[in-house]
């Protein structure tokens, strides 16, 4: 028994080991996660970040005039004198509408992938322009002289704007650089005309553009009515933001989106112009919807899901091979255990080295070929049966191709893992029920055989 519990320890000691080697491991799968970050980064300054259409919208500058009487200490009106106030009213479209196609432009850093994009399409709509008379003033008998009117486009990173032409009530604008706008000071405007010549009409605007991003794009339905239609070539799309779209499709070939947004189910237009008005910067809680470019099987969060169950493997295995020695009364070293579990860690670092350059699937493959071929082999001369070494390879063939199952199936992962654990403790349960433990630990210090004396009388001691 005092044999038995110095091994129990001594494998302990292994195990802690190994943990500790495992959780280095999982320091390197980290590493490169935070390098791929850091590679998106750089590739977010170098051509443009995620990109958010903030909207379209129209500025309409005019000034209000009025005569502000001055009075005597007796209250007596002397003089009457002009006063103006500057006024600036930023009209939202009634209708907004986004046609257009998503078109993926990969760009790496060294072996990291990062997903660019490039939109090509159109943002169409009216503007309803109210009277001049309709105009917010400060006195009702002022007297309100109309200034220029601006179309303004808003976007998250303009240096991703590589073409944008504007069109208003079918005239092509010039676009400036900046939006003039406290909130929303990226992107372009233009000069619209007098707001005298524009007053009370309904005012149809295009506007075609090219738009590189990365990762993701994003639209913020900020009008009475909003639309998008977006066709992609890349075939795993993320839907995310406040609005999912109502119709979407998607296969190998690419995804077909579409959103259709009232503005009875989103405070966006208010939100987007009172922060535009205020000056607050960025676009804060405005409602926006949006379509991710991501990657099913990314092999760095796989490699991290993967390394996690390292923990496991280095358990089940050592605890395995602990049985066998029991059971079949052999006496293997520590040095035996360090190499086994040496090998179940390689197979986190061989899946992660390979799977940057040959995908995630036959990294797998490969790297959990190699392991149990070795640790096969390996055990054939431990155990010292064919039979035995080929169970126990079968075995940890299975471990793996479990894991595998519970990779691939994020939703399913804690109930696949449940399942698994539960079989293999009820396997080792059911296969030991019949074993007199206190007779085999007794009698263990008398009837090991080292590794390597063949059928020689049984060793004396135990390592």
């Amino acid at each position: 028994m005092k044999g038995f519990a110095i091994k129990l320890m001594t494998v302990s000691l292994v195990g802690l080991l190994l943990l500790v080697a495992g959780a280095m491991v999982r320091g390197v799968v980290t590493d490169r996660l935070v390098f791929r970050e850091q590679a998106r980064q750089s590739v977010a300054e170098s051509l443009a970040g995620a990109q958010t259409l903030q909207g379209v919208s129209l500025v309409l500058d005019y000034s209000e005039h009025y005569e502000e009487p001055v009075r005597d200490a007796n209250d007596q009106v002397l003089r009457r004198e002009a006063r103006s106030i500057e006024h600036r009213r930023i009209l939202v479209p009634e209708t907004l509408a986004l046609n257009g196609q998503l078109i993926t432009e990969p760009r790496y850093r060294g072996l990291f992938r990062v997903n660019g994009y490039v939109l090509a399409g159109r943002l169409s709509g009216h503007f309803a322009v109210p009277e001049l008379e309709q105009l917010p003033r400060s006195r009702k008998d002022s007297r309100l002289q109309p200034g220029a009117a601006r179309l303004v486009f808003a976007v998250s990173d303009p240096r991703g704007l590589r073409r944008l032409e504007l069109k208003l009530d079918g005239r092509a604008l010039g676009a400036e650089a900046g939006t003039g706008l406290g909130g929303f000071r990226n992107g372009a405007q233009a000069r619209a005309g007098e707001l005298g010549s524009l007053a009370g009409r309904r005012l149809p605007f295009d506007l075609a553009l090219e738009l590189a991003g990365t990762d993701s794009l994003s639209m913020v339905p900020m009008a009475r009515e909003n639309a998008a239609a977006l066709d992609s070539p890349w075939p795993h799309p993320s839907f995310g933001g406040r609005f999912l779209p109502v119709e979407r499709s998607s296969n190998e070939q690419g995804f077909n989106a579409a959103w259709r947004i009232s503005a009875l189910a989103t405070n966006a237009s208010n939100a987007w112009t009172e922060r535009a008005s205020s000056g607050g910067a960025g676009d804060g809680n405005v409602d926006a919807f949006s379509v991710s470019l991501v990657d099913p099987v990314d092999v760095y969060v796989m490699a991290d899901r993967a390394s996690k169950y390292a923990v496991l493997f280095v358990v089940l295995t050592l605890g395995a091979c602990l049985l066998f020695e029991l059971l079949r009364r052999l006496q293997l070293h520590p040095l035996h255990y360090l190499l086994t579990g040496a090998a179940l860690l390689m197979f986190f670092v061989l899946l992660l080295a390979l799977a940057e350059h040959i995908g995630f699937g036959p990294a797998y493959g490969v790297a959990a070929t190699a392991c149990v071929a070795l640790i096969g082999i390996y055990a054939a001369s431990l155990l010292r049966s064919r039979w035995l070494a080929a169970g126990f390879t079968a075995g940890l063939a299975l471990l793996y191709g479990a894991l595998y199952g519970i990779l691939l199936s994020e939703q399913n992962a804690l109930l696949m893992g449940s399942l698994l654990l539960f079989a293999l403790l009820a396997s080792v349960m059911l296969a030991t029920r019949k074993v007199d433990w206190h007779n085999l630990l007794s009698e263990r210090g008398n009837a090991t055989r080292p590794i390597g004396e063949g059928n020689q009388k049984p060793a004396d001691t135990v390592v």
